[in-house]
């Protein structure tokens, strides 16, 4: 299954370009705008703080793409990163290392996955009802162990200094954790067995699973791995403000799905990967801080955002309905199991 010949890789890259051609051209457009009227924007310090902007979302998006991509949502991923934040701050005060104190508040975010994952691959609930259920469920556990107050913590340390507002070789610590997040990412969709099964499920559940597809155990993963980025994304903000917060998830599941869907992933799944997902962070990245730099309100800012969710949203539909006619007007060839699993 992971035997990819180079024409397979390099059709892989090819079709990654094709699909996100819209997002890669807005891109640009808006970086060529942004330096003939705010040329502020290309200030070292502000390309910095876009970059640590971008973060937060970024690994949450990433996650969010392993769950999209099999034709799910996750809507739980803010409370996950705010109740992450707060059990590692908790632990901390308590007197628990801060590297083991990391790695509990990230089982926790597994944990929360898999749940998210037993609900809808075991009992069959639709994704959007489960982890809108968990969602508010996480909220309250979350606000009930804090007693709805946040809990402030000792970061001092080079750990929490990189996975907060640190630098590395001149790039911001949370970037890089962004950008490896990232790479790994591509590195299972593109080459792994368990990458190919995400699209198979997403193009079309039943049929994967008589063609052999572990359904059930693959959903598992892909819900654990929303609730891992969406806990390492806790960590990140929790290290950066000092505070674990458990309001802090606020609308990163929106924006996460936001970033997935301008980075060409189609909801209906089957369609998209991680690659595009980084470009859709930091292209919400580059929009927040240009409205921030012309001066538009935080009120305003929210309207803006939401234009951006209906008109990503629109582009996807077209998109699917293309993808949907092309294959309509042009028969399928006879190809293996092994063979769709690889397309």
């Amino acid at each position: 299954m992971t035997d990819f010949s180079p024409s397979i890789r390099s059709n892989g890259v090819i079709r990654t370009l094709r699909r996100n051609w819209i997002t890669i051209a807005i891109f640009i457009v808006m970086l060529i705008a942004l330096a003939v009227f705010v040329p502020a924007f290309y200030q070292p310090a502000n390309l910095l703080n876009v970059a640590r902007q971008s973060s937060i979302v970024g690994v949450v998006a990433i996650g969010m793409t392993f769950v999209i991509l099999t034709g799910g949502i996750d809507l739980s991923v803010g409370s996950i990163l705010a109740l992450s934040g707060v059990t590692m701050a908790i632990l901390i005060n308590q007197g628990m290392v801060p590297g083991l104190a990391i790695v509990v508040a990230l089982l926790v975010g597994v944990g929360a996955g898999l749940l998210n994952g037993l609900i809808v691959a075991v009992l069959k609930i639709q994704p959007f009802i489960a982890t809108l259920a968990t969602m508010v469920a996480i909220t309250g556990l979350a606000l009930r162990v804090t007693n709805g107050g946040p809990q402030a913590f000792n970061n001092i340390g080079d750990l929490f200094n990189f996975l907060g507002s640190g630098q590395v070789l001149g790039l911001p610590g949370p970037f890089l954790v962004f950008l490896i997040v990232a790479a790994i990412g591509v590195l299972v969709l593109r080459y792994l067995s368990f990458g190919r099964f995400l699209y198979a499920i997403g193009g079309s559940s039943e049929a994967a699973r008589l063609s052999g597809v572990p359904t059930t155990r693959t959903l598992l993963l892909a819900y654990a791995v929303s609730g891992v980025t969406a806990a390492l994304a806790g960590v990140m903000t929790a290290s950066r403000l000092g505070v674990g917060a458990p309001t802090a998830g606020g609308l990163a599941n929106l924006d996460a799905i936001t970033a997935v869907v301008i980075g060409g992933t189609s909801l209906m799944g089957g369609v998209g990967g991680a690659l595009g997902t980084v470009f859709g962070a930091v292209l919400l990245a580059v929009l927040s801080n240009l409205m921030n730099l012309i001066g538009i309100s935080p009120f305003d800012q929210q309207i803006v955002k939401g234009v951006v969710i209906v008109l990503a949203v629109l582009f996807a539909i077209q998109a699917t309905r293309r993808r949907i006619s092309d294959r309509r007007a042009k028969p399928a060839p006879q190809e293996s199991v092994r063979d769709r699993l690889l397309r």
